[in-house]
């Protein structure tokens, strides 16, 4: 067995000595019993707390004690599994007495503060499944004793309830510190199909056709895609137009500027009303090229967002009649 590193702590595993007047016993522990719970003290002493709780589990498998299951709980705690505390904690709080002695008292006192800390950093389930279901919580077994919370601890489990057959299953996001509820709900077993009379003879065997499932729901287009596509095309096509319109202003602008040159009409580009029509000019091919450039994109957009909505999203049936070709698919 492996040891336990961990700093040495006080842990109240004395109460072995007492356990005979604690649970109102008037005789010893039986042979092996001592032994055991002398094996856990000293594996305690020695800080092998791993090695102390599997002893006091065996303790508590051949003699159902309260000191067995209250040093389970405190082991438990300190190795920092927590659901395992809960569950100890409270059986060690259910068989245990009333505290009659202050020492008892201090014990008592004790344990219930170990049993708070320990919900503190676990969560709860509450499952509910039909009687007699098989539950497991992430793989491991689970027993539902009497609808007592499961404790977990805190994160995303997986639940599940398996009776006759059948199967249910549930993940569940479980909190620290709070409980959730699990409500599994095992498919009805078909009916079984009525025996043929008697006096009607049977139908001759033949083949049969194979039951058709349903097929699953298609999936709908995104509206968030759909409407960042339209967006994105309108917005495009606007800033193409607004620069076509930009284009023409300029051209009219070199064209301006070229009949106030003279009638020679910029024949020497040197001259600044020459220089000013040839920047509008070419000011109009940049606009003008943005312009269609924005209009095409604008438009593949536009297509692009027309596809993804109408494109098929199921099987698509074809089938001939008298009426011609028939193509059905879903969209």
């Amino acid at each position: 067995m492996r040891r336990n590193t961990r700093p040495s702590i006080a842990l109240p595993l004395c109460m072995a000595l007492l356990s005979a007047a604690a649970e109102g016993r008037a005789e010893a522990p039986p042979e092996a019993v001592a032994r055991l719970m002398a094996q856990a003290n000293a594996a305690a002493r020695e800080d092998r707390l791993a090695d102390s709780r599997d002893l006091w589990m065996a303790v508590f498998r051949l003699h159902r004690s309260q000191v067995a299951a209250c040093n389970i709980g405190a082991l438990s705690l300190r190795l920092g599994d927590a659901p395992a505390a809960v569950r100890w904690l409270s059986i060690c709080k259910e068989i245990m007495r009333a505290p009659r002695t202050p020492e008892e008292r201090a014990l008592y006192e004790s344990r219930l503060s170990d049993l708070a800390r320990a919900r503190q950093l676990t969560g709860e389930l509450h499952v509910m499944a039909p009687a007699g279901a098989r539950i497991t919580i992430d793989g491991a077994p689970a027993e539902l004793d009497g609808g007592k919370p499961v404790p977990v601890a805190p994160g995303r489990h997986l639940v599940r309830a398996v009776l006759n057959g059948g199967i249910a299953t549930a993940e569940v996001d479980v909190p620290r510190g709070e409980a959730r509820e699990v409500v599994l709900t095992l498919p009805a077993r078909p009916a079984a199909p009525p025996a043929p009379s008697a006096a009607l003879p049977a139908p001759p065997a033949g083949p049969r056709a194979a039951p058709v499932s349903p097929a699953p729901p298609s999936p709908r287009p995104r509206p968030d895609l759909v409407a960042g596509g339209f967006g994105l095309s309108a917005t495009l096509a606007a800033i193409g137009g607004v620069m076509l319109v930009g284009a023409g202003k300029k051209d009219e602008a070199g064209h301006a500027a070229a009949r106030a040159a003279g009638p020679n009409r910029c024949f020497r580009l040197t001259r600044p009303m020459c220089q000013e029509s040839a920047s509008a000019y070419d000011d109009a091919r940049a606009y003008r090229g943005v312009g269609i450039a924005g209009l095409i994109t604008g438009g593949a957009a536009l297509a692009a967002t027309l596809g993804y909505i109408f494109y098929p999203r199921g099987p698509a049936e074809i089938s001939v009649n008298a009426g011609g070709l028939t193509l059905a698919s879903t969209f």
